[in-house]
């Protein structure tokens, strides 16, 4: 991931895991700045369902051309 100050890429300094999300990251890139992430972890089931809807669209797509 890159700094969104600088632009440089980070490395994961802390990790821990939250109850409100999946986890909480602390970042910081080579340039001393500093930033936290939080990351959900998405159920199986949400992930597949929105693949089939991406399929959908570009099926409706080529349809209408």
């Amino acid at each position: 991931m890159k700094c969104p100050t600088c632009g440089a890429w980070t490395t994961i300094k802390e990790s821990r895991e939250s109850s409100i999300f999946g986890y909480t990251r602390r970042r910081e890139c080579g340039n001393q700045h500093r930033f936290t992430t939080q990351e959900r972890i998405l159920p199986e089931d949400a992930i597949k369902q929105y693949q089939r809807l991406q399929i959908l669209k570009v099926a409706k797509k080529k349809v209408k051309k």
